[in-house]
């Protein structure tokens, strides 16, 4: 029996590709290749997830919000990442597609809001700010979620996209092209291999 393949060693969070045009779409699109049987998650696990939600703007410098640090708690925050992921990802492709969003898609997006929301207060300059016990592994969940509101309800959300590439990819993004007629997450991912797949079946 031939050894089993070293485990692949995740891609730096660094490197992970932001074509969405949205915080929200960016965290939905934090599986890479969503149709394959090899997908990757590029938030697999705490430090990923809090190291990401940094670099995309979902936490703050000045949030001070570290990973959880017993094993139970990261887990339950995993489970969080996962079910607000899958959420948006089914009302974001049932808008594309036209037709009606799944009930539980609603409702868990729906609850994200109303956790977001009780954990702001308003302060003597007039805007909200999130409380100092809010400022947890959580507080990225709920900027994305009130990220998602926010598309749902503007205009520009007529130019959600799914990528081309529907065999393996699966990303959504914000087409800002002047015809509107962007096709790919990315021309230099998905673009590129479907030119090389062409050239090779010409």
């Amino acid at each position: 029996m031939s050894p089993a393949p070293p485990p692949a060693i995740p891609r730096p969070v660094a490197a992970v590709r932001l074509d969405g045009g949205r915080l929200c779409l960016d965290f939905v699109n934090t599986i890479h290749d969503r149709y394959a049987a090899d997908a990757e998650d590029y938030v697999q696990d705490p430090q990923r997830f809090i190291a990401w939600s940094g670099r995309t703007g979902a936490l703050h410098p000045d949030d001070g919000v570290r990973e959880p640090r017993t094993a139970q708690k990261r887990a339950a925050l995993m489970r969080e990442v996962a079910a607000l992921r899958e959420h948006l990802h089914a009302l974001f492709a049932a808008r594309i597609d036209g037709q009606t969003p799944p009930a539980e898609a609603v409702r868990g997006l729906d609850r994200w809001l109303h956790r977001a929301w009780a954990s702001q207060s308003l302060g003597a300059d007039g805007h909200m700010h999130w409380r100092a016990d809010a400022r947890d592994a959580l507080l990225p969940l709920k900027r994305i979620a009130l990220d998602a509101l926010d598309l749902l309800g503007d205009p520009d959300v007529s130019r959600l996209r799914r990528c081309a590439n529907v065999t393996s990819c699966g990303w959504l993004f914000l087409d800002t092209s002047k015809n509107r007629r962007r096709r790919w997450c990315a021309m230099e991912t998905c673009g590129t291999a479907e030119k090389m797949q062409r050239y090779r079946r010409g």
